[in-house]
């Protein structure tokens, strides 16, 4: 993380020295020096790519279309990147990248830019088909620069199946509190008709039938009951916020009287304390990163690196892929998909542990000396206790013996669903 903010403040200095100098010094000064903090080899053409001529190429004013920049990881490419001048408006500007990307079915990450501004593409909606709209707006030259967002694009932790499930949840999440707002943030107007009837039509509530004069004559109630219901919520929350200070040790620096300068910074009103709620966002760590990366590298040198799995939702054999999901209780690493977890880490606890998808039995044996096995939680079955990611080098044996199990275990349900395709003939 340092390296990319080091990057970062190098490339905002630079600014004032491209404008006015097109793109290739756009390039050159703030997009290049980006790709190299998060690891991948600028020098190297088979790794970072310029004007790249893929064989979807076509002929455009007399010239092939090339893609600005393509960044290839072990020799596939995986990232496409547009790059305008760093004046430009971005607007606009994605449908030559999304031809590129709907064109190349080994890339899973689109990337439009101007050197200051980067808006990210994957395809969430359709496989190989790149979404209209970016699942994440990074500027540098904002407040909220987005650095734990490009973190996930290290090459150490990149992966595919990973960006589209951290895509996915940011596109729900945006729907989600779109809607709740529209509903819940009533202001001077009733609240909407379908929220009213869905909360009539909810249990004890009321067991009549609801017309739309009931329908009226409950709007007030709801918006009242709704008033209270959020006040209660702002009122938690302060409350949370003051126990935390209360609970922190003072500095000499820190008010001791009630009259002094507030310690608590209070929303302005109800409506900012639920978008404080609502935006909460789980940020994945440096170690978590850094556990994925160890763990990645043993996949890749395991003979699963270039397998199959099979995926009953299409029926058939795809290829493997590691992939991890932050939650606010764990940090899980999976193939696939998040219910195909191999791992659970445990990082920011008094007791550092990594648990398992292994029977009791199976890893117990696997554990190396030096580290102790811990009793079972309602996360993992089966754990161990660790004081770094470091650990992670020495449980090689256990991660291994994971990875067989998830592909083992989704090739037993193939032989079960062949075993009842057969029965129903």
């Amino acid at each position: 993380m340092e390296r990319i903010k080091n990057a970062i403040e190098k490339i905002l200095t630079r600014i004032p020295l491209v404008r006015g100098k097109g793109e290739e010094a756009t390039k050159q000064a703030l997009v290049l020096p980006l790709l190299d903090s998060l690891g991948y080899d600028i020098w190297n053409p088979s790794e970072v790519c310029p004007e790249y001529e893929a064989d979807f190429a076509t002929k455009k004013y007399g010239q092939k279309e090339k893609v600005d920049l393509a960044i290839f990881i072990e020799n596939v490419p995986r990232i496409y990147m547009e790059v305008k001048t760093v004046d430009a408006v971005l607007d606009g500007h994605e449908g030559q990248l999304a031809r590129y990307f709907n064109a190349t079915t080994s890339v899973s990450l689109a990337i439009l830019t101007n050197g200051i501004e980067y808006r990210f593409y994957t395809d969430t909606a359709e496989a190989n088909v790149m979404d209209s709209v970016p699942f994440h707006v990074s500027r540098f030259d904002s407040v909220d620069q987005g650095l734990e967002v490009l973190a996930r694009f290290q090459k150490a932790v990149f992966s595919a199946e990973a960006i589209r499930e951290y895509a996915r949840e940011l596109n729900y999440t945006a729907k989600i509190v779109g809607f709740l707002r529209e509903q819940l943030d009533l202001r001077d107007r009733d609240p909407s008709e379908t929220l009213v009837r869905w909360i009539l039509a909810c249990e004890d509530i009321y067991n009549r039938r609801i017309t739309g004069l009931v329908v009226e004559n409950f709007s007030p109630i709801v918006k009242n009951a709704l008033q209270i219901v959020l006040r209660d919520v702002v009122r938690r929350s302060l409350a949370a916020m003051e126990n935390e200070v209360s609970s922190a040790p003072k500095s000499a620096d820190t008010p001791s009287s009630e009259s002094d300068e507030a310690k608590v910074p209070e929303p302005a009103n109800a409506e900012s304390a639920i978008q404080n709620e609502l935006q909460t966002k789980i940020v994945t760590t440096d170690a978590e990163l850094q556990a994925f990366s160890i763990v990645k590298e043993q996949f890749e040198h395991s003979y699963l690196a270039h397998g199959t799995i099979y995926d009953a939702t299409v029926k058939k054999e795809v290829p493997i892929q590691l992939a991890y999901k932050d939650t606010t209780g764990y940090f899980a690493i999976y193939f696939n998909k998040p219910t195909w977890w191999m791992m659970r880490l445990v990082l920011d606890a008094k007791t550092k542990w990594v648990g398992f998808n292994l029977p009791l039995d199976v890893g117990s044996q696997l554990v190396p000396p030096g580290l102790t096995k811990l009793e079972p939680s309602p996360w993992a079955e089966f754990r161990i206790a660790i004081t770094s990611v470091e650990d992670l080098h020495q449980l090689s044996r256990v991660i291994l013996a994971s990875f067989k199990k998830a592909v083992e275990e989704r090739a037993a349900k193939q032989d079960s669903a062949a075993a009842d395709q057969v029965t129903d003939l």
